[in-house]
């Protein structure tokens, strides 16, 4: 029996929203693909309900369809801990809480990703706790929670992770954003390294990425994929000059099949996110 769910991604500069559905066999279709050009901006008070609004006219075709929502924070704040081998869901939230306590000075104005972190998911169960502001994600979850059951909540980083599953080689993505500068590379569903760091510029951007790919051996193993708001033409041509590299966009691992891509412009990171978010969801 066929399955579908609903992702949708707001990202620095535009969102999309995605409905994915299985096919026989190990592949799916995409049955909508939207991409507008506004993002966080639109969830800033004032705006908020005329964006959300918006964002209803697509949605509202499938209502009480379950629904991924992927939002992007001004800046992650990463944590790594360690978790007790075999803690339950409840546990690992509750062991989250705990951390946030003491990790942030008000740890109920922030959500948090909980990612496994490490080189092999051999002992001990090491997590990296990724913290960022519960606004505007909250708002967005809250308004969409009338229509939809809510499967997933979170940012993109999770569901990016779930694609490294499908991939031959380490995932490595870099990703420019307006507040910072993030490099992950992940393998088989696991993050090996997560770097993220605050900038204030473009000229501070230029100098991490190229920072994190030259200390990074790796980034010349295997692709490096590149987004996010500062990911312009001329940034990449800047980086690709100093560090020798070829930086590929965001796109889906070759292994998953969606049987109709033909029919939608999907080359847009956000679609790539939200995708991504759909996949993971159905699993």
């Amino acid at each position: 029996m066929s399955k579908s769910v609903i992702a949708c991604t707001i990202d620095t500069e535009e969102c999309s929203v995605v409905r994915l559905k299985t096919s026989s066999g190990s592949g799916y279709i995409l049955s909508a693909c939207k991409t507008m050009p506004y993002g966080l901006g639109g969830l800033a008070s004032g705006k908020r309900m005329r964006f959300l609004q918006k964002l209803d006219h697509h949605l509202k075709e499938w209502r009480q369809e379950e629904l991924a929502l992927c939002v992007a924070p001004e800046i992650y704040l990463p944590l790594p801990t360690c978790f007790p081998i075999g803690a339950s869901p409840e546990e690992c939230s509750e062991y989250c809480g705990i951390e946030a306590g003491y990790f942030l000075n008000h740890p109920e104005e922030y959500r948090c990703d909980c990612i496994h972190y490490g080189m092999s998911d051999e002992a001990p169960d090491n997590r990296l706790l990724l913290f960022y502001s519960a606004e505007p994600c909250r708002t967005a979850s809250e308004h969409f929670s009338t229509e939809h059951r809510i499967v997933f909540n979170g940012t993109s980083q999770l569901p990016l992770l779930y694609l490294s599953r499908f991939t031959v080689k380490p995932q490595i993505i870099l990703e420019l954003e307006n507040n910072y500068v993030l490099l992950t590379i992940s393998n088989n569903g696991r993050m090996e390294k997560f770097s993220c760091r605050p900038v204030k510029n473009l000229a501070e951007t230029e100098y991490f990425a190229i920072r994190e790919l030259i200390n990074n051996p790796i980034c010349r193993e295997t692709d490096v994929q590149i987004a996010g708001a500062r990911a312009s033409k001329a940034m990449i041509t800047l980086i690709e000059k100093e560090t020798s590299l070829t930086l590929n966009p965001l796109s889906l691992p070759p292994s998953i099949f969606i049987g109709n891509p033909q029919q939608f412009k999907i080359s847009s990171p956000t679609v790539i996110k939200a995708i991504s978010a759909a996949l993971m969801a159905l699993e």
